[in-house]
């Protein structure tokens, strides 16, 4: 199967130099585990439209991992948002989309007050340990957008 994972902000996104570094480095020391963006094409921003609501949408890979993690603990400001969604199989999008539509299992990142929310409840976020609880956590699902504020 594959998917594609989309992230939307409200201004064009840019990935800082030191996450953009160990994206192009040429020695691989440990296995790629890089965070890295590229534009959506206009066919797909078409098709999510109904549910992202945020202008500019990209395609992402490496959704969860360190680099993801040092980008909102460092370059996530006040004020930001982003909003994130998956399509599991590109050929049924639009079950994936009608099952967003419907269920709405929405999940919430509120990194300022340290509160996760989904559909099963809300959760204070360990503020010591921030990265190793968001780990832990469901950070997208086809059933609904993240949106993660600060």
């Amino acid at each position: 199967m594959s998917s594609i994972l989309f992230l939307a902000s409200p201004r064009p996104f840019d990935l800082p130099v030191e996450i953009e570094s160990y994206n192009n480095r040429t020695i691989f020391e440990e296995p790629w585990c890089g965070f890295d963006i590229s534009e959506t094409d206009k066919y797909w921003v078409e098709i999510i439209k109904p549910i992202i609501t945020l202008p500019y949408v990209y395609e992402v890979t490496g959704l969860g991992n360190q680099y993801f993690f040092v980008y909102l603990e460092k370059y996530f400001a006040e004020g930001d948002i982003l909003e994130l969604y998956e399509i599991p199989v590109q050929n049924w999008y639009n079950d994936s989309i009608q099952r967003a539509l419907e269920y709405d299992e929405t999940i919430t990142i509120d990194l300022k007050n340290y509160v996760y929310q989904n559909h099963l409840g809300t959760f204070q976020l360990n503020r010591k340990n921030l990265v190793e609880d968001l780990e832990h956590r469901t950070l997208v699902t086809e059933r609904g957008v993240t949106t993660i504020v600060k």
